[in-house]
Parts: C-alpha cells; structure tokens; sequence
C-alpha cells in the first residue's frame, strides 16, 4: 500500500475531473481512484476528504480565482487547471495543518504532470496572488 499524499493529491485530480466530466459522485469515484492507486487506508482518506472538500466548495473557490485572472475569464481556463486550482485552494483554505507554499508546491507539480506546458507558470501566478491576499486577511 502506498502512503504518499503527492499520490492522494493524483487520486483526488482524476476523480475531480471524472466527477466534472460524468457527473459521478465524488466520493465513490474519489474511494475508486484510491483503490486503482494502491493508496494506504490513510492517504485514502486525505485524497477522499480532498476531492470532497473541493468539490463542495468549487462555486466559492471560482469565486476566489476569477477576480485575480489577468486578461482571462473562468470560462477560458482549461478543466484541469482548473481543479488543479481548486484543489490548492481547498488546502488552503480548509487543512489548516498543509502550509501555504505545500499546496502550491504540489500544485505545480500536478499542472506539469497532467497539463500543458505552460501551465505550472500559470497555476503558480494564481495561487501566489491568492496566497498572499489569504495572507493579509485577519484569520489568513
């Protein structure tokens, strides 16, 4: 079994982006992504919480990135970046035990592993501006 959150990280993306695509709920395909990976029962439960606390709060978290896009809209941002931006952003906002700067870190490493090249650049402009504004917030 696999205890790795990088591959929890993975699990959390491809169910986000089933779920986004089929309309499956998140969970279920969330627990299968976690068996097809091998993952440990606890790094399953990271990945499964992960997936569902990012679902949840996407409209909210949509909300957050579209305002700091520059010369772009939501609209134009490819899925993948996308949920790789959720995710980020539901670590931030709602695992108060994963530093700032891990979830960006991971973040970049996902964009370069499952999208276009130039999207790691993309992925780490965002979140930086969003890390920061979170940062100058009373409770951020």
């Amino acid at each position: 079994m696999i205890k790795s959150r990088r591959k929890a990280r993975q699990a959390a993306l491809q169910a986000l982006y089933w779920t986004a695509s089929v309309g499956d709920p998140v969970q279920q395909t969330a627990q299968t992504m976690c068996i097809r990976a091998r993952l440990s029962a606890s790094t399953s439960n990271f990945a499964i919480t992960l997936a569902q606390t990012a679902w949840e709060h996407r409209e909210e978290l949509d909300a957050s990135i579209e305002p700091v896009l520059e010369n772009w809209s939501l609209d134009r941002v490819s899925r993948i970046d996308r949920i790789v931006l959720w995710m980020a952003l539901a670590e931030m906002r709602y695992f108060e035990d994963i530093p700032y700067k891990v979830s960006i870190d991971e973040a970049i490493e996902l964009a370069k592993q499952f999208s276009e090249a130039n999207a790691s650049n993309f992925i780490n402009g965002i979140l930086d501006t969003l890390s920061k504004m979170n940062a100058e917030q009373p409770n951020g």
